[in-house]
């Protein structure tokens, strides 16, 4: 992490009117760090991403949590982290619908992942999720 730049965070309800939060937030963040527009754009599609899959596939409709996001400065990498309290990922079966298949799905991880150096995802000791997400600046 630079000197002097220390991770911002937000907590937000997995609501999806949420969104728009989550997109100042992130616009806020990359202003003060003079990213180019292209890298704004980028890192703010990968958040909102992120966002849209978490309330819409991980929680579902009916399951209220809170969805915790972190931006980190490294330099010329960027590093995004998204905790929530979902029930954990089903590796084994298809617990979350696959992006596609029709209706108001988000878009699934994968395509996210064009966008980011790396994904990581992991089920930390005191039950959440954490998925971390490097973007190049």
């Amino acid at each position: 992490m630079a000197a002097g730049n220390p991770p911002y965070r937000l907590v937000l309800s997995n609501r999806p009117e949420n969104l728009e939060l989550l997109r100042e937030f992130v616009r806020q963040w990359s202003k003060r760090r003079h990213l180019s527009p292209s890298r704004r754009e980028c890192l703010e599609q990968v958040a909102v991403g992120v966002f849209q899959h978490l309330v819409r596939e991980a929680y579902g409709p009916d399951r209220h949590g809170s969805i915790s996001v972190c931006l980190e400065d490294q330099g010329t990498r960027v590093r995004l982290v998204f905790e929530d309290d979902a029930p954990p990922f089903n590796h084994a079966g298809n617990s979350h619908p696959a992006a596609g298949s029709g209706g108001e799905a988000a878009p699934n991880l994968a395509g996210l992942c064009p966008l980011a150096d790396s994904l990581i995802y992991y089920r930390t000791e005191d039950q959440k999720n954490r998925l971390v997400m490097i973007v190049t600046r």
